[in-house]
């Protein structure tokens, strides 16, 4: 797939990475004789989560346009995995604050080189089986972001049943001059459902929130300010001392009393009118948020955890060995 730019700046890409995953901390220590944070894990092959993330962006954004947000308590993992790539591919984020503090700090580094960048934004947890087809997606909310530039774009999965541990979208009118993948304004979001709205929601057509978003980083600037802009206060202190003698102190100094917020119930939930969706189809997507989903996922695609484990050379090894293995 090719790098995709526009006359008007060019498309970066943000991999969020700084998550702890304590909810999956016991599982993976079980079944894969590991500590580390999910992302590092090779749950499928000898790729970590992580590592399968950044090999599909860069199919589309080279390397040096993408930036991982991680978590300097996950040194050694960092070093194990990422120390191929370029130092300025890393943003360290003191503290965990959620994903809006999380995209946010990347977001000011771009756009101190490029300020007219669009950012495509991916979780490091999510397992995509046919990665191509989900990049043309992907490019094509990136022509969505071009055509319309105050919109972000959002990637919405075809669900495969109701659904109780995904948030959901109600999809909308067809956006004006939508290209073939049919983007549509969002009518509203729906946070994790019971099981009767879980089968209503299905049944009318709503899709699957992936979270995978293209915008203009303008744009999400724009709006944190109306919405969060007590964060924005502090990203804009935090702009003026990057490339400074202060820039790290700066940047320890104001997560240390940040506010945590999401992007999704911070920003997204409360401008449906600048979100389109695009509905993914014939993609097969799980977000790995729990050691069910992960072997809900597994089990459809014929693997176990002892498998996995076994294939990729970590059977019954200590740990410090089975890490040097996965990568």
């Amino acid at each position: 797939m090719r790098d995709v730019n526009s006359e008007k700046g060019n498309l970066w890409a943000v991999v969020l990475a700084a998550g702890e995953g304590t909810r999956m901390n016991q599982f993976i220590r079980s079944s894969y004789g590991l500590c580390s944070p999910k992302q590092y894990i090779a749950f499928t092959g000898k790729r970590s989560m992580l590592q399968h993330t950044l090999d599909r962006v860069a199919q589309m954004i080279p390397p040096e346009r993408t930036r991982i947000v991680v978590n300097p308590s996950h040194i050694k993992e960092i070093r194990s995995q990422l120390s191929s790539l370029p130092d300025r591919s890393l943003v360290f984020q003191p503290y965990n604050r959620e994903t809006a503090p999380g995209a946010l700090l990347p977001m000011t580094y771009i756009l101190k080189e490029d300020p007219e960048a669009r950012i495509a934004f991916f979780p490091s947890d999510h397992f995509i089986q046919e990665e191509d087809r989900f990049m043309r997606y992907v490019a094509a909310a990136d022509q969505v972001v071009q055509r319309h530039p105050e919109q972000i774009a959002l990637l919405g999965i075809e669900p495969e049943g109701p659904e109780v541990e995904y948030g959901w979208i109600a999809p909308g009118d067809p956006l004006p001059n939508a290209d073939e993948m049919g983007a549509r304004k969002v009518g509203r979001f729906l946070e994790k459902p019971d099981r009767e709205a879980a089968v209503a929601f299905y049944e009318s057509g709503y899709l699957w929130n992936t979270f995978v978003s293209v915008l203009k980083a303008s744009t999400l600037l724009a709006l944190t300010q109306r919405y969060l802009h007590g964060i924005w206060q502090r990203f804009e202190r935090i702009r003026g001392a990057i490339g400074t003698v202060h820039e790290l102190s700066t940047i320890e100094r104001e997560y240390r009393t940040m506010e945590s917020a999401t992007l999704s119930r911070g920003i997204f939930e409360r401008c449906p009118d600048q979100i389109a969706v695009l509905e993914v189809k014939g993609v097969f997507w799980s977000d790995w948020g729990s050691s069910h989903r992960v072997l809900q996922t597994l089990q459809k695609i014929g693997k176990t955890p002892f498998q996995e484990a076994k294939e990729a050379g970590r059977e019954e090894i200590p740990y410090a060995v089975a890490e040097s293995k996965a990568v």
